[in-house]
């Protein structure tokens, strides 16, 4: 009985905590790092990065409208830039000095770059995402087309 009491008393104590904290903190960070998921992995040397996913999305705008579909973009932009899982936004118009302008099939691209597919997912959900979405005028695509990369140059590398 009286080994019962000291065992008791020592796990309760401040020693016992502080080991139990030491253990379970040990074991959640052992767990963390040996079971890692697609959106928790924990790389201490990357040697290799999973491409980002590219969205791309067409728009056909009236040239009066054009001016306030531009603004309206903008705050759609802002909006992805706050999300998480989000890279960068490419934003471009169809020139009109190019030859074939008059016979385009759309005004605007943009191509949105996310860490993951879900991410864009994520983003897209949102209630706030789609009210911003309804005040763009003109037409695009039912849903935008996902890309991954192939090929990237854009980092430099050694020869």
């Amino acid at each position: 009985n009286f080994d019962i009491t000291m065992t008791l008393r020592m796990i309760f104590s401040i020693q016992g905590f502080n080991r139990l904290t030491a253990f379970a903190t040990g074991a959640a960070g052992g767990y963390a790092f040996t079971n890692p998921d697609v959106d928790n992995v924990y790389d201490i040397f990357p040697l290799h990065k999973p491409p980002p996913y590219a969205f791309l999305n067409l728009y056909k705008v009236r040239e009066e409208d054009k001016h306030e579909f531009e603004q309206s973009w903008k705050e759609v932009a802002k909006f992805n830039q706050r999300q998480e899982g989000y890279l960068f936004t490419r934003f471009m118009k169809a020139d009109p000095r190019a030859e074939g302008y008059e016979n385009r099939s759309y005004d605007y691209i943009d191509i949105v770059q996310w860490t993951t597919g879900d991410a864009q997912r994520r983003a897209t959900l949102r209630s706030a995402y789609t009210e911003l979405e309804k005040k763009m005028p003109g037409e695009r695509l039912e849903a935008p087309m996902m890309f991954s990369s192939v090929v990237d140059d854009t980092q430099k590398t050694p020869t």
